[in-house]
């Protein structure tokens, strides 16, 4: 939780919840208050509540500088689950049905500002429609509604904090000075909201082809060899979902035994997701797996009970 949502200070016309707001509903609905606790604490003080040796199960969402640090400081025997973010890859073919493709791909790119673990990045596009995949994504992003997420009208919302659309810019603006062409989008609108962008053939040596963007721009790159893309796509050191669309079952296979990630969605965006799913990152991207019943097997201590008896 940050300091400007924490507060509920004003940002663009936006009143940010209180932490406690979630935790309040539970209360609501009838759970022990020493069940559930919301603390706002900094750095230090966090650390120690999670090093305490009377914590059982830690749970962690954010980077992987921070979790895998917090994780080599847990007590003797405290169990964790990290999740780090991705840079969600999709492998379209030349096949793919494109009409269905597109709004799915928007979706998985821009919904909650692009600001998703899963969030559509990074779309492989086979050379032969590459540039039709790309204009029509772009059309489709130009015409996407940004602003006070408490307007029904708004598709996009802000980001969490002013200096993360100072992120997202410079980034943008390294990707297209180092030959990207910017299809739509590529601007701030306010201290807190970004155009949707599409961005075609960004170098794989920029951050937005490299590190997880977590905004709202979408990188597609044009291939010839499928095994390439695949191979460009598994590259990075966070994996933690991906998809493919194409109407062939053997490439379809193809893709999901050879893309490094959890899972691996067959024509549908990669931020697709229900509750009984298993969902986590692996390799850098995070340890555990959630989804209601794996959380509950990651969380449960097991414990065997042996009789011994004459009477049996």
């Amino acid at each position: 939780m940050n300091d400007e949502s924490a507060s509920g200070e004003i940002v663009d016309d936006f009143v940010a919840p209180k932490c406690g707001g979630f935790v309040e509903i539970l209360y609501q609905a009838g759970l022990p208050k020493d069940w559930c606790q919301a603390i706002v604490c900094q750095n230090e003080a966090a650390e120690q509540l999670v090093v305490d040796s009377r914590v059982n199960y830690f749970s962690f969402i954010g980077s992987a500088k921070v979790g895998w640090y917090l994780r080599s400081k847990l007590s003797a025997g405290t169990r964790c689950a990290l999740e780090h973010g991705g840079s969600a890859p999709v492998i379209v073919e030349p096949d793919a049905d494109i009409e269905e493709m597109l709004p799915a791909l928007a979706k998985g790119g821009f919904y909650h500002a692009g600001q998703v673990c899963v969030s559509v990045q990074r779309v492989f596009v086979h050379q032969s429609i590459c540039e039709d995949v790309a204009n029509r994504l772009a059309q489709i992003a130009k015409k996407l509604v940004v602003g006070n997420p408490m307007d029904e009208k708004t598709e996009i919302g802000p980001l969490i904090l002013p200096r993360e659309v100072d992120r997202v810019e410079e980034w943008v603006h390294e990707a297209l000075a180092a030959g990207a062409i910017v299809l739509t989008g590529g601007k701030r609108i306010s201290d807190t909201c970004y155009e949707p962008t599409v961005l075609l053939n960004p170098p794989t040596n920029v951050r937005v082809s490299n590190q997880e963007i977590f905004g709202p721009v979408v990188c597609v790159y044009a291939y010839s060899d499928r095994s390439e893309a695949i191979k460009i796509a598994n590259s990075l050191d966070v994996h933690f979902q991906a998809a493919v669309f194409t109407k062939n079952i053997d490439i379809a296979l193809e893709c999901v035994k050879k893309l490094n990630a959890t899972a691996v969605m067959v024509n549908d965006h990669t931020a697709f997701r229900v509750d009984w799913m298993p969902f986590g990152g692996r390799d850098s991207s995070g340890i555990g797996m959630g989804g209601i019943q794996y959380s509950m097997h990651e969380m449960t201590r097991e414990k065997l009970m042996v009789f011994k008896s004459k009477v049996i």
